[in-house]
């Protein structure tokens, strides 16, 4: 029975309390948690990236050595931790702004594939004489292959933007903006295999 209770008080959770400005947070960590389990609970209730925070208990600043456990750092069941640190704005960050300028670049192509899909309809609807008809999918096929170019540059440049660990809104701007180039995409592939179709066999 001994041994249980002393497994139980092994296993406790440290409860830490936490002030962040005027917030307060009750932080609850299993005993082998370790500062890297912080920095990241903290980031996600106050938005304070893990390079910027400055943990202050009891007076001195905790290590950021991110590895050491939280009990190896001095922390333990009742501990009152100040945190000191801006909370993280993308937009002063170069990375998201070039990720904001690539999504821009990605709307634009989107608007002028909407521009070419309503010249096909304008076509399949009978707005453009027949004999002109193999000269205007010529010029349209070749503007839906330059697009998906364009779109195949932006999305290398995407990824070519080196990101750090802990900026996780840039990397979730990235991703967003990555699976829309994947979409408008495969909207003109669609595009161009209608264009060919339409080509080969004439009008549906």
């Amino acid at each position: 029975f001994t041994s249980t209770r002393e497994k139980k008080i092994r296993m406790s959770p440290l409860l830490i309390r936490a002030k962040h400005n005027i917030g307060n947070y009750d932080l609850k960590f299993a005993e082998e948690a370790t500062m890297q389990d912080l920095g990241e609970k903290i980031l996600e209730l106050t938005g304070v990236p893990i390079s910027g925070q400055k943990l202050i208990c009891s007076g001195k600043q905790l290590t950021k050595d991110l590895k050491v456990t939280l009990k190896e750092a001095g922390l333990k069941t009742g501990s009152k931790l100040m945190i000191l640190g801006k909370k993280y704005d993308p937009e002063q960050e170069e990375a998201y702004r070039e990720i904001l300028e690539l999504e821009k670049k990605c709307k634009n192509i989107e608007n002028k594939m909407e521009e070419v899909s309503k010249e096909i309809d304008g076509i399949s609807k009978g707005h453009l004489d027949k004999s002109l008809h193999a000269e205007a999918f010529k010029s349209l096929q070749k503007r839906v292959k330059h697009t998906n170019e364009e779109l195949q540059k932006l999305l290398e440049t995407l990824d070519g933007i080196s990101l750090d660990e802990d900026q996780q809104e840039s990397k979730i701007k990235r991703k967003s903006v990555a699976t829309n180039m994947n979409k408008v995409m495969d909207k003109n592939d669609l595009i161009l295999e209608k264009l060919n179709s339409m080509t080969e066999h004439g009008l549906p």
